[in-house]
């Protein structure tokens, strides 16, 4: 048993395994806590009524019955039946031996939950890894200089006297050559002065 008393593991067998037998199937009819001897039946999805026996050594199915005679409701009381009086250590163990689809649901049910797991993690390790807001713009703000000042140096560098510009003719050829237009000096004059 995993829980401290019969009681306590009989309840959360009735609870515990709707999702991969029949909903509510799982009833208690003898729950002797003298003797630690715990007995149930259930329904699988496949159609079958087991009768199962829970006591500190484990869980064992005593006697199974199919609810009609088709397949996989014979299939499934086949494989119960060659299982009979053997004992398990688990609920789940015993349930996925001799329930194909209480195996699927099982499986389902475990990768679903591992799923929820890793998003949780995944959400975890962004928020935790993500800076805020705030950090990464005081940290771009004491990192960088004043762009005014780099500004500054730049253009307080500038000669006005070599300053070129290219200009493109249809050929692949560029041609750079000087200028010395007073407009174009003003014009750069005008701009230092703004920055300053």
């Amino acid at each position: 048993m995993r829980l401290g008393s019969l009681s306590a593991e009989l309840d959360a067998i009735t609870r515990e395994f709707d999702y991969g037998i029949v909903p509510g199937s799982a009833t208690v009819f003898v729950k002797d806590e003298v003797n630690g001897i715990g007995r149930l039946d259930l329904t699988l999805l496949e159609g079958v009524i087991i009768v199962l026996e829970v006591t500190d050594q484990g869980y064992k199915v005593t006697s199974c019955s199919p609810l009609c005679n088709v397949d996989p409701a014979l299939s499934t009381a086949h494989t119960v039946q060659a299982h009979l009086e053997s004992p398990f250590e688990s609920m789940e163990n015993l349930l996925m031996t001799i329930s194909p689809m209480f195996r699927d649901r099982f499986q389902q049910e475990l990768f679903s939950k591992l799923q929820s797991v890793q998003q949780q993690q995944q959400q975890q390790q962004q928020q935790t890894s993500q800076p805020t807001l705030s950090h990464i713009n005081q940290s771009l703000s004491s990192s960088q200089p004043n762009s005014t000042s780099q500004s500054v140096n730049i253009y307080s560098s500038i000669n006005p006297s070599t300053v070129t510009t290219a200009t493109a003719s249809s050929a692949p050829n560029t041609n750079i050559h000087p200028r010395s237009s007073t407009a174009d000096l003003n014009a750069l004059d005008d701009l230092n002065k703004w920055i300053n």
